[in-house]
């Protein structure tokens, strides 16, 4: 049994493939088999075998494209307006819940001292010249 049995399954007999067997096939393995392969191989038989890594990734694509509108139909009716599914007294929060207490923590302490410090030299070392700036 090698990774291009599934493929050549899918090339001959699609309907025998099934989702399991689909979601165990390695693409990127069964292509590089095709294209260096351990015996010599007919043309004939390499087109075949691509034509089954062709439908396996259909299946896949198809299988994903189902997954994901099936969740994006789940989120869509989850988050639906109108449609509360919670009890009368609970939805609307109390307002110790929404609101933040008004503590206010020292406001009056000293600031620190800034008179040490050349603002002008500061802030000047990032800025570029006038004559630098052209627009």
């Amino acid at each position: 049994k090698s990774a291009l049995t599934r493929v050549w399954l899918a090339a001959h007999w699609d309907k025998k493939l099934t989702k399991a067997h689909v979601y165990e096939t390695n693409i990127a393995e069964s292509i590089g088999e095709i294209i260096s392969p351990k015996q010599k191989l007919a043309l004939r038989t390499t087109g075949h075998l691509l034509l089954g890594v062709v439908r396996i990734y259909s299946r896949k694509a198809k299988y994903l494209l189902t997954d994901c509108s099936e969740a994006f139909v789940k989120i869509k009716m989850a988050f639906r307006p109108g449609i509360v599914d919670m009890p009368e007294e609970n939805r609307e929060a109390p307002m110790h819940a929404v609101t933040l207490p008004e503590v206010f923590h020292d406001f009056d302490s000293t600031l620190m001292d800034f008179g040490g410090l050349d603002l002008a030299a500061q802030f000047g070392h990032n800025q570029g010249r006038l004559e630098d700036i052209t627009m």
